[in-house]
Formats: structure tokens, C-alpha cells, sequence
């Protein structure tokens, strides 16, 4: 990567009239100046074209990708997103997040060490009320200092507003696939099976908690045990990508998902299934341990 690379911010918006202003102007006040925001937004029914618009007119730097396909769901609406961006560097946007305004320059600090042209950077946040009152100082798991697939399977730890991913890896990823339900999921467990993913070790953003949250930060044992210890459609979406990519994954890749799916597998015991995780190098918390025991 050459210095002062053109960066593009890509934001999905829909009915964020709230907080969207605070946002862009935590971008626009980015220490490192040489940046694209491409924003497109979803079927807004507020007031949230009319601020982007606004903003368009007061820098240069922002552009609204206009098209006539209508609201199509935040996974669809980053594709999209995706599909316009031509920069070398990529990076995704809440539109209700803050951003701390070094926040590009620790990530061009990044890049600009490495040789390699395919790789994603993430990095922790900050939990903040609505009124960005602090509740957590870290957001991410210090799992995320562990490289391995196996250690990504049951843990989720790479949060799509901190990612900043390179051209080649957008062009290896695109299209997406039918079964993907989160892009930064898809994108991280990509990364996990082919290139490499570096973690900033520091919170960069305000990761704003309200009741319209994509996916918020409550992770309690009273809601783990209510649920499963997987998501059918993480299940579904590795395996599409184990399907597809069978051919060039590295055999010890290859291994530790088929020991995943027998992890999976319902129709053995319980107890089978966490013997088979104990037998395995797989990574999963204590509280999915119990989920996977009492609730299979």
C-alpha cells in the first residue's frame, strides 16, 4: 500500500435522521482528510436524504448512490455499496455511531506496514448511551487478539462499523451469497478462511446503544440459555462457503469445519456433540457450553 490512500466510507442509511448528522461530522472532523463517503441510502421516510443531501452540497467528499431498486435490507444496501466503491482501501459506517478523530489515521498507519494486498483491519469501541454517555470502554472481545478459524466458529468479534477491508478482498468476496444475514460476518469468516484480519487492540469509535440497533451488546447467560448455541444461519452460511470453496481451502481448514458440522450435527446426542468439541481445537465459551448441554 502507497501512503495517503483514498479511503472509501461506505454507509448504509435508513430512517437516521437522529443521530446521522453527529456522525458525518465525526468523519468530516477525521484527522486523515483523503477519504470518499459513498452513502445510499434504503427508502428513508424522515428526514435522512434531505441531511445527506445538505451534506453533499457542503463537501465534496460525499456522494449519494442513487438507483432504483428500492429498499433492499442493510446486507443488500453494503452490496451495493461495495459494488461502487473503486478505492484501494474500504471502509464500512453506521450512520449512529461517533467516530474518534484519529480513527483513519491508526488505520493508514496500518496499511502503509504492510506488503500484502488482501487483508481486513478491525478494531474495539466504546458502548455509549444515546446521549453518548460512557458504558463500556471496550466493546470486542479479547478473543480478537487470537488468530485461527477455530477460534472464530461460536464467537463473533469482528464489528462491521470498525472493519476497513482492501480492494482484492471486496472483489473475492462480491457477489454475495443468498445466505448471508450479516455482511461483516460473511466478510470476517472470509477473511478467517483465506486472507489475514489484523485487530487494532483499541476503541476507535462511539458504538452508540439505542432500541433500533442492528445488533446490540447484551450477551446475558438468561438470553444465551434461551436460544441455541449456534445460529442455523451462520450453520447455513459456512456451509455454503465449505461447499464452495472446498477445492482451494487448506486441508487443515478443511478439517476443523467437518469437526464444526459434527459439533452441529443434531442428530447425535448432546453429549456427543460436546465431546466432540472437547475432542476438537474449536473455541466456544463456557455459556454456549451450558446453552449446548441443556438446550442441545
Amino acid at each position: 500500500m502507497t501512503k495517503n490512500e483514498k479511503i472509501d466510507i461506505l454507509m448504509a442509511t435508513y430512517n437516521g435522521e437522529k443521530y446521522l448528522e453527529e456522525q458525518i461530522d465525526s468523519i468530516i472532523n477525521q484527522t486523515y482528510r483523503n477519504w470518499n463517503l459513498l452513502i445510499r441510502d434504503d427508502g428513508s421516510e424522515d428526514e435522512t436524504l434531505k441531511i445527506i443531501e445538505n451534506y453533499e452540497k457542503k463537501d465534496n467528499r460525499i456522494k449519494s448512490i442513487k438507483d432504483n431498486k428500492g429498499n433492499l435490507g442493510i446486507v443488500k444496501n453494503f452490496e451495493e455499496l461495495l459494488k461502487s466503491s473503486n478505492s484501494e482501501l474500504i471502509m464500512f459506517s453506521d450512520q449512529d455511531d461517533i467516530w474518534i478523530e484519529n480513527k483513519l489515521e491508526k488505520y493508514i498507519e496500518i496499511t502503509n506496514s504492510l506488503g500484502k494486498k488482501q487483508f481486513l483491519i478491525h478494531s474495539d469501541a466504546i458502548l455509549c448511551d444515546i446521549n453518548k454517555n460512557i458504558l463500556k470502554k471496550t466493546f470486542i472481545s479479547k478473543r480478537a487478539l487470537k488468530t485461527g478459524l477455530e477460534n472464530i466458529f461460536f464467537n463473533y468479534f469482528v464489528q462491521g462499523a470498525t472493519v476497513l477491508i482492501t480492494k482484492e478482498l471486496k472483489e473475492f468476496i462480491l457477489p454475495f451469497p443468498d445466505e448471508v444475514y450479516l455482511h461483516d460476518r460473511y466478510i470476517h469468516l472470509m477473511t478467517e478462511l483465506f486472507f489475514e484480519r489484523i485487530f487494532i487492540n483499541e476503541s476507535l469509535l462511539y458504538y452508540r446503544q439505542h432500541a433500533n440497533n442492528q445488533v446490540g451488546a447484551t450477551n446475558t447467560l438468561k438470553e444465551l440459555l434461551n436460544k441455541r448455541y449456534f445460529d442455523e444461519r451462520d450453520y447455513k452460511l459456512i456451509k455454503k462457503l465449505y461447499n464452495k470453496y472446498n477445492g482451494i481451502l487448506k486441508e487443515e481448514k478443511r478439517n476443523l469445519i467437518r469437526k464444526y458440522f459434527k459439533i452441529l450435527d443434531v442428530k447425535s446426542s448432546k453429549l456427543r456433540r460436546f465431546l466432540e468439541l472437547k475432542k476438537s481445537d474449536i473455541n466456544m465459551s463456557f455459556k454456549k457450553q451450558i446453552s449446548l448441554l441443556i438446550k442441545g
